[in-house]
């Protein structure tokens, strides 16, 4: 079966008793763990420390990290393997990256677009808008007047 590389998401729940130099070890170990299994980290952010919405293994609050890698479709059960077998992992989930969800996200963060002069319109330049009339469609609609249970056809205007 041949390997083709692809690109995922794993968000990983790690023990807040950590401390930062721990969590940057545990960061540079995986890491290093998806570049010797023939990925590459593409994106990289430690969320922090945050409540947890329930208790888990008697912990409140625990570091978040989240990796955005691109490697072969072996890799990700691998690093769930190295997931399982680190003490301070608390809980982690790793899944395929949607590429709409990642196209979003990059427009979400990226600076907004300088305006040009071009663009931008002049005082002097007269502003017209132009109203068009509402359009009407028939549809049927029930009536007061009409007997029960009978449906009268009306002009009804979209807006």
């Amino acid at each position: 079966m041949a390997q083709y590389e692809r690109q995922y998401e794993t968000t990983i729940v790690i023990d807040s008793f950590l401390k930062g130099d721990e969590i940057k070890d545990f960061v540079t170990k995986l890491q290093n763990f998806i570049k010797n299994n023939g990925g590459r980290v593409d994106s990289l952010e430690e969320w922090g420390k945050k409540r947890l919405a329930y208790e888990i293994n008697r912990k409140q609050y625990a570091n978040y990290i989240y990796i955005l890698f691109t490697g072969p479709s072996t890799l990700p059960e691998l690093l769930e393997r190295e997931y399982r077998l680190e003490e301070s992992v608390i809980r982690y989930l790793t899944v395929i990256a949607d590429p709409r969800a990642l196209a979003e996200r990059s427009a979400a963060k990226a600076p907004p677009k300088p305006v040009t002069a071009a663009e931008t319109k002049s005082a002097d330049a007269p502003v017209t808008t132009e109203v068009t009339p509402p359009e009407t469609t028939p549809e049927a609609v029930e009536t007061s007047d009409a007997p029960e249970g009978e449906v009268e056809k009306e002009e009804a205007t979209v807006s």
